[in-house]
């Protein structure tokens, strides 16, 4: 997945990206524009384009998915 998929959402679907991305963001204290961020934005695309539109499913999705990775790049 790219952020060149980002025509394919919606207005509102774009507007909950960017709340989602941005409360995690906040909350871990980390840049939407860092590598951290980005992987963040990107995981949170590929789910709302697989049909996730509930703000609070869209951010446990990332909460897992962020902490898979976490996992995965320190057990490598």
């Amino acid at each position: 997945m790219s952020l060149l998929n980002i025509p394919a959402l919606s207005a509102k679907d774009i507007e909950l990206v960017n709340k989602v991305v941005t409360k995690w963001c906040r909350k871990h204290r980390v840049s939407p524009d860092s590598d951290q961020g980005r992987a963040v934005m990107v995981a949170a695309i590929d789910r709302v384009l697989a049909g996730e539109r509930s703000a609070a499913a869209l951010g446990e999705r990332i909460r897992s998915h962020m902490a898979i990775e976490h996992y995965k790049q320190h057990w490598d």
